[in-house]
């Protein structure tokens, strides 16, 4: 028997208008992926981890391979809530950095 680990990456993005709506934030981070990828990335996995209780951040979880295409399809997205970047670790604990979650 194998047993296989996934590797995880993790990111913290600040969410511009204020959400506190985890299936609003993932449906516009699946838009965002359609939007510059199409259909079969859209439905990649994202863990919404966390969300702030005023909305203004959040953390979010995708496999490592994934990551890449997650980052550019946040950056190009031109749909509401925005997304922008913080901190991207593959370790979840280095994104406390900024302040406590």
């Amino acid at each position: 028997m194998t047993l296989t680990t996934e590797c995880y990456h993790y990111f913290r993005f600040s969410i511009s208008p204020l959400c506190t709506d985890a299936l609003t934030l993932r449906k516009a981070i699946e838009d965002a992926l359609g939007q510059t990828f199409g259909a079969t990335c859209a439905k990649s996995a994202v863990d919404v981890l966390w969300i702030s209780e005023n909305g203004d951040e959040c953390v979010l979880r995708t496999a490592e391979a994934d990551a890449s295409r997650l980052l550019a399809a946040m950056a190009t997205y031109d749909g509401s809530p925005r997304l922008t970047l913080i901190k991207e670790s593959p370790f979840l604990p280095s994104l406390l950095s900024q302040g406590g979650l």
